[in-house]
């Protein structure tokens, strides 16, 4: 099967195109045949060893993924496809079952198939869902949602989704207003008209106010970025 793989850290350029063995799927896990996947903030921070997050980051990241060279050559985490194999002790899917999921930091979604775990987090693909749809919904959307149920959002409460563009905030944003809230989404000057798009009842553009020293105050924060400290 094809594949892309990186047999190094560094840059886009260290990744290339390249036949690899199809993996076989053990007695509790599925084949899976990949229509869509993603390349997400995971992907490339790994791909790089995580150089941006400073000298002990970086350290971490190598103990974990390989000291010298990639231990995992292909990436990808989210993926939606098509099951073609099953083990012997599969019970819960079936050939031609439309799936969806993440295999986390076991990666190898980057490539035409991949075989994970009966019991891993898989699931079967809304039919109304494209597989393009179906597979950036992990990482974002359902990280997202998992945040305001922890939330116990209640109608008419403010909310407000700091990192408003990207792949949680923007699914953050959709979320609390399907559940009533009033929303305000702070973003960079260039996409105030997505988060408007998305349903925003306010924006606030970071590059010329700072939400926590101009005298509002809300029910929820949601940090989708990870930028502010709690005490902020």
């Amino acid at each position: 099967m094809r594949a892309v793989v990186h047999g190094s850290y560094g840059p886009p350029e260290v990744l290339r195109l390249e036949e690899v063995e199809r993996p076989t799927p053990r007695d509790d896990a599925v084949l899976i045949k990949i229509h869509a996947t993603t390349v997400n903030r995971l992907d490339c921070h790994t791909r790089e060893a995580n150089r941006r997050g400073g000298v002990l980051v970086q350290l971490i990241s190598r103990l974990v993924f390989g000291v010298r060279r990639p231990r995992q050559r292909i990436l990808g985490s989210e993926f939606a496809g098509e099951v073609v194999g099953v083990g012997a002790a599969v019970r819960e899917f079936a050939v031609n079952d439309q799936v969806f999921g993440i295999t986390g930091l076991s990666f190898g979604t980057h490539a035409e198939f991949v075989s994970v775990s009966e019991s891993s987090r898989i699931a079967r693909k809304p039919i109304a869902m494209s597989f393009e749809q179906a597979a950036p919904m992990c990482d974002g959307a359902l990280n997202a949602l998992a945040c305001l149920r922890q939330a116990h959002l209640q109608k008419g409460q403010e909310v407000l989704v700091y990192g408003a563009s990207g792949a949680i905030g923007t699914a953050a944003v959709q979320l609390a207003k399907y559940f009533g809230t009033r929303v305000t989404a702070v973003c960079s000057t260039k996409n105030l008209e997505l988060v408007k798009s998305l349903g925003a009842d306010a924006v606030i553009d970071y590059t010329d106010e700072d939400f926590t020293k101009n005298g509002q105050t809300y029910d929820v924060i949601v940090d989708a970025v990870g930028k502010h400290s709690f005490k902020q």
